[in-house]
């Protein structure tokens, strides 16, 4: 098994080999200006944006100041339009007006187990956290109405709260199954019956499991055990034959019948703790599917070449970025319209209360152009040094009704909406009170 860990790597660094070398080539910062302003290009040609279009550039609304670090997006009211949930409330879309946010609590939290925190200075440490690190929209029990999934690391299983299909009444919880320090998801189609299945890895290793909620109860599947489990997983099809595979930390389970739970186990990596989902991405064009991954505990983005040596299947590991820590999240989206998936990462904060490497360091949320050509990344702000912080899941999705695609994260910084400009019909009378400005002016004490 390769050792694809930060720690590895730079281990072998110390040891005499650089790290461009290791990671396949250097990947060096350098500034140009765009309609964005000045970015860090990475990539051989400064200033030249692959495919030729604009960055996009973002407006950032902070809707509330919870700390839980899930969100879905739910049209909560029947109004037609997206509404966010997060935690204990859901935030209702004043609509392509704009307007405020209103905060409404929907479901109630369970708090840590007085076990989890055996000791008074450990209280603090579980008061930091919400128990909700993924929010899955979900009709479970198929009665048209969207209900929603949901787990923790703190609290033990998968539980999902039901829409009772009125108005300001509380949702009422189902236990699913039991998943012990539940680290992340993934939400995609593992069996094939069209229909997303949530992945949930664990941070104590109990081993991966699979809920499917095509039926008339979930079905709950397992996927190895221990030495399989882990802090990252995800989902892509690995080995080209048109199923979709189980990626882990430590390698990727082969889906033979994913429905009759017949996998094969293939320990071909070693990635350290990973951010969700790790990704399955064609970097380079070559027809192979690749993994983008990042460190959700310390700094590094990387992708994962797949190549052929000696008529077998190995990986090469490329960095994309290393400036930035805790990138505990990860998404592909098409931010700017161009018909190409960008990547979209960013840095949570406090991952592990304040102890991470860079815990304290600028808040950042990114996204990267990816040119196929030649397997290059060009990054590009989407909010820096703001309250914006990724926590553990994006939502991507058309919030205002503009016609592009806006970033939605929640975190220990609250809750935000990065909305795209690349199509803005906001009236300048909307913007001026968004920006809450004292407009009572001459103020005291000026132009006196």
């Amino acid at each position: 098994m390769a050792d694809f860990s930060r720690r590895a790597l730079m281990k072998m660094a110390g040891a005499g080999l650089s790290t461009a070398s290791l990671l396949g080539g250097s990947q060096a910062f350098s500034e140009t200006k765009g309609s964005g302003g000045k970015e860090d290009a990475m990539q051989g040609d400064p200033g030249h944006s692959p495919y030729h279009r604009d960055p996009v550039t973002f407006y950032v609304h902070r809707l509330g100041t919870d700390h839980a670090e899930g969100i879905a997006a739910i049209d909560m009211n029947g109004d037609g339009l997206l509404d966010l949930t997060s935690g204990a409330y859901w935030y209702e879309n004043p609509g392509p007006a704009g307007g405020e946010w209103k905060r409404h609590k929907f479901r109630q939290i369970a708090p840590a187990p007085p076990s989890a925190a055996p000791a008074a200075e450990n209280k603090a440490f579980w008061d930091e956290f919400v128990a909700d690190n993924g929010e899955f929209a979900v009709d479970v029990n198929h009665d048209g109405a969207i209900d929603l999934v949901t787990s923790s690391w703190q609290n033990d299983g998968i539980w999902w709260f039901e829409n009772p299909k009125k108005l300001g009444e509380m949702w009422k919880p189902h236990f699913i199954c039991h998943s012990k320090e539940t680290e992340g998801f993934a939400f995609d189609d593992l069996d094939g019956d069209g229909h997303p299945e949530l992945l949930a890895a664990h941070y104590g290793r109990q081993g991966m499991l699979w809920v499917n909620f095509a039926g008339p109860e979930p079905a709950v599947h397992t996927i190895g055990g221990h030495d399989e489990d882990g802090h990252g997983c995800g989902v892509a099809d690995i080995d080209g034959d048109g199923k979709p595979d189980v990626i882990s930390i430590h390698g990727w389970f082969q889906n033979i019948d994913a429905t009759h739970d017949k996998w094969v186990w293939h320990p071909e990596w070693n990635l350290g703790d990973c951010g969700f989902p790790i990704l399955g991405f064609d970097v380079n064009n070559d027809g192979k599917m690749d993994l983008i991954y990042g460190h959700g505990h310390s700094y590094g983005l990387y992708w994962l070449e797949q190549t052929t040596q000696n008529g077998k299947r190995a990986w090469l590991p490329h960095l994309i970025d290393d400036s930035f820590s805790q990138i505990h999240v990860l998404a592909l989206a098409d931010l700017d319209g161009d018909g190409e998936l960008e990547l979209l990462a960013g840095k949570r904060y406090r991952g592990h209360n304040g102890h991470d490497p860079g815990s304290y360091e600028p808040l950042a949320i990114y996204y990267y152009k990816i040119d196929r050509r030649n397997a290059t990344f060009t990054r590009y702000t989407a909010s820096y040094n703001g309250t914006a912080a990724a926590g553990t899941q994006f939502v991507v999705t058309d919030i205002d009704g503009d016609g592009d695609l806006d970033v939605l994260v929640a975190g220990k910084t609250g809750v935000h909406w990065l909305e795209n400009l690349k199509v803005n019909k906001r009236t300048r009378e909307a913007r001026e009170k968004e920006l809450l400005l004292n407009t009572d002016w001459p103020f005291p004490d000026e132009n006196q």
